[in-house]
């Protein structure tokens, strides 16, 4: 993915790889409030465990945020 873009990748040091449960939760809300707090069924959630980021769908910013500085 960063290849792609014209980036490199580079190893982080083990003492700051640690869980990103709350940057997941915090997207996750962003999305839940985006979609004016109407969310899904538990029963009809899924996951990709190994899901691309680039091909995350964001609907909670607008064109204007994401334009590169």
């Amino acid at each position: 993915m960063a290849a792609e873009r014209g980036g490199s990748v580079c190893a982080m040091d083990d003492r700051y790889c640690i869980d990103n449960g709350a940057m997941i939760a915090y997207a996750g809300i962003l999305e839940f409030i985006s979609d004016g707090r109407k969310g899904m069924p538990l029963s009809e959630c899924t996951f990709t465990q190994r899901f691309r980021t680039d091909e995350v769908e964001v609907t909670w910013r607008n064109d204007d945020a994401t334009a590169e500085v």
